[in-house]
């Protein structure tokens, strides 16, 4: 039996009993299109944050100062640093041939207590260093509405939120580019009783509403008005002596330096990380999530298995005398064999074909489901959270012939020891 008579004979079986095929075909592509669509989105999200992150730039190195371990002596109050990022090691750092760019960052206490005064009236307000050249690949900076950005190494400069200034009656766009070069005050209270006033220069406002019902009332000052803030409100004039930088953020000139940079800042003690790092540790996370949702879709293979394994063994009792005709005029053995597994591993391929196709179209419904729902939100998110690539079609389409031809090892070895004279004898 040549290759070509095999494929057309196992058709025109099939063709027999289409409902039945039909109904084990149906099993195999809902296996199918279960693990298309679940590792389609797994290959989407992984391909999204790589783009993300190399959209950053993979030779960034994050360094953080090391600390005391928190104890049940210490566990309330701030820890005491160990190794500080100091002045020294990022003149250090800027000195370097291999570095892009240094930038030291100061992070203001949450627990301060700051007050927005413009004229007459007063807010209550967060403080944060003004970081935007600081690209991070998990927060959108917020635009701004009005004025421009605080200058690098600037001082006396603040960039304030438009729902601060909302709340001290500024409204509109007239509004806050009238505010743009006007004074203002930063009035700090610090629990030992005392406070202290900082003026400042409007620069720029930035709208920050991320939701139909979320707003942030913060402002945005330079590096060195954050010491300066954060020195005061420590009651340590050389805090940075102290204390040090809180964060350190270099850009390599290559991943090969950036690499280098991590072991040499590591043999001294910081604490490193690089978006190489997270990105490694993210993909590894994303291959376990592929398996955890492909494995779904294994077990309706698994029972779709089991229907294709039924209608092959209905189809040998019915074709019991058929089995034995052909016997009779030379078939060997080895020829039924695979008659039978070829039938039953088409009806996997065509439960695959089936289910791969369903899975691609889902996903592109998904796709456009969630980007819509993102943007009614308010969710500046834009991407392709379900891709099927060739190699997971070819992979669907391989699996699920595999499937077919392993349910069809039974029957067809049930058919191929058949007995001529008693399929012929049979009824």
């Amino acid at each position: 039996m040549t290759l070509t008579d095999l494929a057309k004979t196992s058709f025109g079986n099939l063709g027999r009993h289409k409902a039945r095929t039909l109904l084990s075909a149906i099993g195999v592509t809902v296996g199918i299109l279960t693990i298309v669509t679940m590792v389609s989105l797994g290959v989407g999200v992984q391909r999204e944050f790589i783009q993300t992150f190399q959209a950053v730039g993979l030779e960034t190195v994050r360094v953080r100062p090391v600390t005391e371990e928190r104890t049940a002596f210490n566990q309330f109050a701030e820890p005491r640093r160990t190794v500080i990022i100091t002045q020294a090691l990022v003149e250090e750092m800027r000195a370097r041939d291999d570095v892009l760019e240094v930038r030291p960052r100061i992070y203001t206490p949450g627990s301060m207590d700051v007050s927005l005064v413009v004229g007459e009236g007063m807010a209550s307000v967060r403080v944060r260093e003004f970081n935007w050249g600081l690209n991070d690949p998990f927060t959108t900076p917020p635009e701004l509405v009005a004025g421009d950005e605080l200058e690098r190494d600037s001082q006396g400069g603040i960039v304030v939120s438009a729902s601060a200034l909302e709340a001290l009656g500024y409204e509109g766009q007239e509004a806050f580019e009238s505010l743009i070069g006007r004074d203002v005050e930063l009035v700090l209270s610090a629990p030992r009783g005392e406070s202290q006033v900082f003026p400042f220069r409007v620069v720029g406002v930035l709208e920050t509403n991320y939701g139909p019902e979320s707003s942030y009332f913060g402002t945005h000052i330079s590096l060195a008005d954050a010491l300066a803030l954060k020195a005061w409100w420590y009651n340590d004039p050389d805090i940075l002596e102290h204390e040090g930088y809180d964060e350190l953020t270099i850009r390599a000139a290559t991943l090969n330096d950036a690499v280098q940079i991590v072991e040499a800042l590591e043999e001294r003690g910081f604490e490193v990380e690089t978006l190489q790092a997270m990105l490694d540790m993210i993909n590894k996370g994303m291959v376990i999530m592929q398996t955890m949702l492909g494995s779904i879709g294994g077990l309706a293979l698994l029972v779709a298995s089991l229907g294709i394994a039924n209608t092959m063994v209905m189809a040998v009792y019915e074709r019991t005398r058929e089995i034995g005709i052909l016997k009779a005029v030379g078939a060997s053995p080895a020829n039924i064999r695979a008659l039978f597994m070829a039938e039953a591993s088409l009806i996997g391929l065509l439960g695959g074909v089936t289910g791969t196709i369903i899975g691609w179209l889902l996903g592109l419904g998904l796709n456009r489901g969630i980007l819509a729902y993102l943007r009614w939100q308010e969710i500046p998110v834009e991407g392709t959270f379900f891709v099927v690539t060739g190699w997971l079609v070819a992979l669907a389409l391989v699996f699920a012939t595999v499937v077919g031809l392993l349910a069809g090892l039974y029957p067809a070895a049930r058919a191929a020891r058949l007995d001529p004279l008693e399929a012929l004898r049979y009824e």
